[in-house]
């Protein structure tokens, strides 16, 4: 495809990009907005992550399937990790497809996480440029320790690669606990790299990577000199507060691919509007890193004809204007006393919010801002 050239004006200054590969184009993957962050102001906000912009759920499958062709004949056992918050379900969804579609039983799935868990920590590290930058992975439980320790490929997935600091920050931690790592993969939507950059990584890792993308290509940021610098909200978090008991997500503490079940998510259709898909249109919202389980509850309503989108609440601050139409703050869901955001929700869908623990829904402050209908299916998931 001809490279060519976007110029994209945001509050905070301006974006141009040099689009050199677009498996989809690149204006019905990515819109732009500033963050209400000093130290980076600009934002690609994904129209098919499912998480800052609201989504049909097949389309989100659609890339999930997509990556994970690209991934999908790597040498096994393959580890698949996703990074908190924003490529949670994009992690898991494509590690999904990958063990599914290609009958593997040797893809393991786990994804970073801001949780704090009495459990033995595998590794953690930091994500500089961004307003929340520490990040856990969890042992897996014992019976997926040996494939976890053994792999001999790895994928780190996120919504977009700008520098690859962090990705190489966690690959280097894995490759601490796994030395005989074979290969890396870095996979994304969006992979702004050079191919100076790019070789610079492969020699920091001492392996061969791969950076399996959608699109590819570059940018540069303008800033606008008279434009303000944000201040970042205020954070009240509750010190070394332990989230037992209370993060249910299976992907934490990893999953075996391929074997997503729940026992919600035939029903779940007939539990939403009565079972009429001709009512109210819906918009199904997932709660944070928990967003995989939400997302395929989303596309099983899809599935059985309701006019459905999919979206998650975030820690991200970002300002109205630009992509970002409506802001809703509210406290996080874990009562860390860290705000959350819910961005763009369609005033005109019902809204669906999908909780993790079965306390949440009465004690969280998003159903009452809301309205709608709040679930917590999680435990019918931990077969997966």
């Amino acid at each position: 495809m001809t490279c060519r050239t976007l110029t994209v004006p945001i509050q905070a200054g301006r974006l141009k990009l040099t689009v050199r590969h677009e498996d989809l184009p690149v204006e019905r993957c990515l819109t732009y907005a500033t963050r209400q962050n000093p130290r980076r102001l600009y934002l690609f906000v994904s129209k098919v992550l499912g998480k800052h912009w609201p989504v049909r759920p097949s389309v989100m499958r659609d890339i999930h399937v997509r990556l994970a062709a690209k991934i999908a004949a790597l040498p096994g056992p393959l580890l698949v990790m996703g990074m908190a918050e924003t490529a949670t379900a994009l992690g898991r969804g494509v590690a999904e497809e990958a063990a599914s579609r290609a009958g593997r039983d040797d893809v393991v799935y786990l994804q970073t996480t801001r949780c704090r868990l009495s459990r033995p920590l595998a590794f953690a590290f930091d994500e500089c440029h961004s307003h929340a930058p520490d990040h856990a992975v969890y042992l897996p439980d014992p019976e997926l320790q040996p494939l976890f320790r053994a792999a001999r490929s790895l994928v780190l997935v996120d919504d977009e690669i700008s520098t690859g600091r962090t990705l190489v920050e966690l690959a280097r931690a894995y490759l601490r606990f796994n030395p005989r790592l074979e290969q890396i993969a870095l996979a994304s939507i969006a992979n702004w790299l050079d191919a100076d950059r790019r070789r610079e990584l492969a020699l920091l890792l001492g392996r061969p990577v791969g950076f399996p993308a959608l699109i590819e290509g570059g940018f540069q940021f303008e800033p606008d000199p008279d434009f303000p610098a944000p201040a970042l909200p205020v954070v009240g978090a509750v010190a070394d507060r332990a989230h037992d008991g209370i993060a249910m997500d299976p992907a934490c503490t990893g999953v075996l691919a391929g074997r997503w079940r729940s026992a919600v998510a035939s029903a779940f259709p007939a539990m939403v509007n009565g079972g009429n898909p001709s009512e109210r249109p819906l918009a199904v919202i997932g709660t944070g890193e928990y967003a995989y389980t939400p997302f395929r509850l989303a596309l099983a309503l899809e599935e059985a004809g309701y006019d459905v989108r999919f979206q998650s609440t975030t820690r991200s601050p970002i300002l109205i204007g630009d992509a970002i139409a409506s802001r809703r703050e509210f406290p996080d869901h874990h009562g860390d006393g860290i705000p959350n955001y819910l961005y763009n929700l369609d005033a005109d869908r019902l809204p669906v919010i999908i909780y993790e623990h079965a306390a949440m829904p009465a004690a969280h402050a998003l159903p009452g801002l809301l309205g709608g209908l709040a679930f917590a299916v999680e435990e019918s998931c931990r077969a997966s």
